[in-house]
């Protein structure tokens, strides 16, 4: 006996092996008929149209001719039945399967490698996702771009930001090509102040940012998915931060510590009055996440509650962390140009804070409160803020729709 459509031999004649039509009682392989039904319902013989239930299990009855008596031979195979195809499996060793999953794992330096270099083989999907994101790359370029001015500070600037002029008819003037930004009150040159200034933002804004994304993050991410009395201690010790004001804080570490330490007094205050928020809003986002299904799938299979945290249910609130970073910086460079304004910080320090509040009290004694401020002194410091405040928020953002997504694997 053999098949009507592949033309080989059926040697095994059990009945989960070979199939029949119901119509023409042409005997087929069950591989044979079931890839022929993916394509076609019809029979492949008699072309009438069937459906599985058409189909028998075991050896048809022999029909017999009327005239001759004798069984009706089976027809020859199509020539455009296409004949199943079926390629060899590769074989992996049991000793060999933990090695071969070894080595698919990707380091942190690999996966750095492979972002710089944009090799897509060797980025995770969140990276990968991050270096096709626009505004990222954007706001990373701005910022590595900070970074190299402040490291090249001595190299880019030509005069010492905190030295005087000795030429009297440069004191205070508007740009020339000696002074591309123009000279402040006190006859310094604000391209070299502006140069130097990025030190300071990036001294302040970097560790604030870093400060409020770990403790509110580490606090949220705790007292949401617990709860319990762990989640009461928490928000009672976050409610206690809340209600201290940043600048009379701040001017207390500074009265203590002394005018010279006012930096790290600005980054315990920005980091000390916004991290309760940020962790209140993670808290509330945990609090919504831990009763979806995949959470409670997780925890039916088995999965550990530090993995379920880390795994599942910090890549879908870490773009809450990188929005009170970006506020974090903002806020640190706003409250160090406070206290330069209060007169709270060291001289010797450059900040931009510092230079803008020369600009202002040297405008108030020479046109009385609330004059007209000379404006390349306020322009150069006011465009650096909004060119580091900016380049954090095109990060957040990026880094908040590339990491956008939740995770349901175990």
């Amino acid at each position: 006996m053999k098949c009507s459509i592949c033309g080989r031999e059926i040697r095994e004649r059990s009945d989960s092996d070979v199939l029949y039509c119901a119509h023409c009682h042409e005997v087929f392989h069950r591989t044979c008929i079931m890839e022929h039904f993916y394509y076609h319902r019809f029979c492949p013989m008699c072309k009438e149209e069937i459906s599985f239930l058409d189909l028998h299990y075991g050896t048809p009855p022999v029909r017999v001719s009327p005239s001759f008596a004798e069984p009706i031979p089976t027809r020859s195979v199509p020539t455009r039945i296409r004949r199943p195809y079926f390629p060899p499996q590769e074989e992996i060793p049991f000793f060999e399967i933990r090695k071969r999953y070894a080595s698919r794992k990707k380091g942190i330096l690999t996966q750095l490698r492979g972002f710089v270099l944009n090799d897509p083989e060797k980025m995770p999907g969140a990276l990968k996702r991050f270096r096709q994101n626009r505004k990222g790359t954007i706001g990373l370029s701005m910022l590595l771009a900070a970074v190299v001015i402040a490291g090249l500070a001595p190299v880019l600037t030509l005069y010492d930001p905190v030295t005087h002029l000795s030429e009297e008819e440069y004191v205070n003037h508007s740009p020339t090509w000696k002074y591309p930004m123009g000279t402040d009150v006190f006859g310094r040159d604000i391209y070299s102040q502006t140069v130097w200034g990025f030190r300071s933002a990036l001294m302040i804004g970097l560790p604030s940012a870093l400060l409020v994304g770990l403790i509110g993050t580490a606090v949220g991410l705790v007292s949401g998915y617990y709860g319990g009395f762990v989640d009461a201690v928490l928000q009672r010790i976050s409610m206690t931060f809340l209600v201290w004001p940043s600048v009379p804080l701040v001017a207390l570490i500074v009265y203590s510590w002394g005018p010279y330490q006012a930096l790290p007094a600005v980054i315990i205050g920005v980091a000390s009055t916004l991290w309760p928020t940020s962790a209140r809003a993670i808290r509330a986002e945990v609090m919504s996440l831990k009763t979806r299904s995949f959470i409670e799938a997780a925890k039916v299979s088995g999965t550990s509650s530090r993995r379920i945290v880390f795994r599942h249910i910090l890549p879908s609130v870490i773009h809450i962390t990188f929005l009170y970073m970006t506020i974090a910086v903002a806020s640190a460079l706003a409250l160090e140009a406070t206290f330069n304004f209060l007169g709270l910080t060291s001289p010797a320090v450059v900040t931009w804070g510092q230079m803008l509040s020369f600009s202002y009290h040297a405008s108030s004694a020479r046109y009385g409160v609330g004059g007209l401020m000379a404006w390349w002194t306020v322009l150069s410091p006011a465009m650096a803020i909004a060119y580091t405040v900016l380049s954090f928020f095109l990060i957040s953002t990026g880094l908040r729709e590339s990491m956008r997504t939740t995770s349901v694997k175990f």
